[in-house]
């Protein structure tokens, strides 16, 4: 028997995740011109892709706070449930689907995907995606599900340069309250993994020793608390 389908309340958008923390570089101004225009929540589909850790789901996040009828519906969630349950989501005009690419070959789920994006066509509803390719690269099996995700406006979200990664640690360490001098973001930057969720991930490590023990953020601390 398929459990009902629950929307993922717990999932709490934060002013980390809003569009004052995210960083906008040459390399997205496509999508930066897009995102500002006033026609940007008339468009039925919008695409994200791009690999791990480049802003995808911080955006889909972003547009729940600037379109509170928006909802954001991970994938890992939703394949928790029998597809069929998709269907309880017909009424919401305005959704957010993060990492389409694992619904990909799981033939439930692309006829259930398929019939929302008849329905947002037929109800001038808005659908945003986010996967780590372009609909046309992804495995489908259901073709008739690929050819409308291709009506959809494409955008790549591009990783950041080092300069935009020291700037959106800086953003990012303002909004939890914490101070975090360039030169410990660049001892981050030179000894940790690049990728913007790892490097928030320890942002995030940081700021709950920092507070347990009423610290500053400073590289002999950094070293401590890391191991490094």
């Amino acid at each position: 028997m398929s459990r009902l389908l629950q929307l993922p309340l717990d999932l709490v958008v934060s002013g980390q995740q809003s569009l004052e923390t995210f960083v906008w570089e040459s390399s997205n101004q496509a999508l930066q011109h897009f995102w500002h225009s006033p026609h940007v929540d008339s468009a039925q589909f919008v695409w994200l892709w791009g690999r791990a850790g480049v802003g995808k789901s911080h955006l889909l996040h972003a547009k729940t706070l600037t379109n509170p009828e928006f909802i954001y519906l991970p994938a890992k969630h939703l394949l928790q449930y029998d597809a069929s349950e998709l269907a309880s989501l017909h009424d919401n005009r305005y959704l957010l689907l993060d990492d389409m690419h694992l619904f990909c070959g799981i033939a439930a789920w692309e006829e259930q995907l398929f019939n929302l994006c008849q329905l947002c066509l037929a109800q001038q509803g808005s659908l945003w995606f986010s996967a780590d390719a372009a609909p046309a690269q992804l495995p489908w099996a259901l073709k008739d599900l690929q050819s409308r995700l291709q009506l959809a406006l494409i955008y790549e979200v591009h990783e950041l340069s080092d300069a935009g990664k020291l700037q959106a640690l800086a953003r990012q360490a303002a909004q939890r309250g914490i101070e975090l001098k360039e030169d410990c973001a660049q001892y981050l930057l030179a000894r940790h993994p690049r990728q913007m969720h790892e490097l928030m991930a320890v942002l995030d490590k940081l700021d709950t020793h920092a507070l347990a023990e009423q610290r500053k953020l400073t590289i002999p601390f950094i070293k401590s608390v890391l191991g490094w």
